[in-house]
């Protein structure tokens, strides 16, 4: 089965604002972070020790992002950077955001099901 662009680029999709644990890997390097929104176009990944993580913007990776007792595999690329003393930082925990690359039909129910949770009231855990 082939894969399926990701809708468009940027901000083109409703973003929910969801706490969840996210595997990321890319280059040999595997780390765990946490959400601060998703959509079906991407997500905004941070941790709290800022810049312990080797993605920079354009690299590419693969991530699971943890719902209930699965995983959501996606293929992204770092699309944004926010860094310490920037104006979003103030806000916002540092991190970065990752646009949705490589999405296939499968894939792409359980994320908009996922989403449909959130804006429920329903959460991953």
């Amino acid at each position: 089965m082939g894969s399926v662009s990701a809708p468009g680029s940027g901000r083109d999709a409703e973003r929910v604002q969801v706490d969840a644990f996210v595997k990321a890997a890319a280059g040999g390097h595997e780390l765990v972070f946490r959400t601060r929104d998703l959509s079906r176009s991407g997500l905004f990944l941070y941790t709290r020790v800022a810049h312990s993580y080797p993605f920079r913007l354009g690299s590419r990776l693969h991530i699971e992002l943890f719902d209930y007792d699965k995983t959501i595999a996606l293929e992204v690329v770092v699309a944004r950077v926010v860094d310490p003393g920037s104006a979003e930082a103030d806000s916002f925990p540092t991190g970065f955001g990752v646009r949705i690359v490589e999405l296939d039909e499968p894939t792409r129910t359980n994320l908009e099901a996922l989403i449909e949770r959130v804006r429920a009231g329903s959460a991953p855990y």
